[in-house]
């Protein structure tokens, strides 16, 4: 087959069919982030001490309470009272600890408890100290009528509701229910306390300084002016380092 110029043309000017290029593999997908659980120490409930003061002429009514706050006590609160000292401890050191150490104070109100000199002014007095610098919480619970409205206690908020003493309520567990519910709530109040406590105590990791970026060297200027080269004039090419050849003799 003999092929003419314009059939050469022709043929030149068709495009070549390029091979279909591999299909692009697809990207990898993302992973979500993973959340990281919440560490132990802030999933856990700040511990709560709380210091029961009473005449051992009510023990029956302490005992009462004890009973109404065990719910509390799984949730990581913790009372006591000078029944929980061991035989040899020293009464006013163990009892003062105690009274230190603890976040919530409950007195139980009582006849007994206000001519008690122990009870009203040691007891109630340190932990009244302790309020007025903000490291205690004081709880008082009327158990029988007595003059406390007559006392320093009268300006505060008492419990049962409204400072109705348990022994006029229809039902002692309808009273005791009543006051382990408003000590629940001042729990709940001093555990709030302990957490901003906790945070602000916590020391912040400075922030870093950045990085300084080194600006690039420049290289050092010529001190020599550059050279002028006239218009029309050729410039001179360096001359060989080839020796000459010698000529020969003729």
């Amino acid at each position: 087959m003999i092929l003419t110029g314009a059939s050469m043309r022709a043929r030149a000017r068709k495009p070549i069919d390029k091979p279909a290029a591999p299909p692009r593999a697809a990207a990898p997908s993302r992973a979500a982030p993973k959340v990281a659980a919440p560490s132990k120490a802030k999933a856990e409930k700040p511990e709560v001490g709380i210091f029961v003061s009473y005449s051992h002429r009510d023990a029956d009514a302490r005992a009462r309470l004890e009973t109404h706050l065990a719910p509390l006590k799984r949730d990581g609160v913790t009372t006591w009272f000078d029944g929980d000292l061991n035989a040899g401890d020293k009464l006013d050191t163990e009892i003062a600890r105690a009274l230190r150490n603890a976040h919530v104070f409950v007195g139980l109100l009582s006849p007994d408890y206000l001519a008690s000199n122990y009870c009203w002014k040691i007891e109630y007095r340190r932990a009244m100290n302790r309020r007025a610098n903000g490291t205690m919480h004081v709880v008082a619970v009327v158990v029988r009528p007595c003059d406390w409205k007559s006392t320093s206690a009268a300006g505060f908020k008492l419990l049962p509701e409204d400072g109705r003493e348990v022994t006029r309520w229809r039902s002692a567990d309808d009273a005791y229910l009543n006051v382990a519910q408003g000590i629940r709530r001042v729990v709940a109040t001093v555990r709030k306390e302990l957490v901003s406590k906790a945070i602000k105590a916590t020391p912040r990791k400075p922030a870093a300084a950045p990085k300084a970026v080194s600006a690039p060297a420049r290289k050092p200027a010529s001190s020599l002016p550059p050279k002028r080269v006239a218009k029309g004039t050729a410039t001179a090419r360096p001359s060989s380092t080839k020796p000459p050849s010698p000529r020969r003799r003729p």
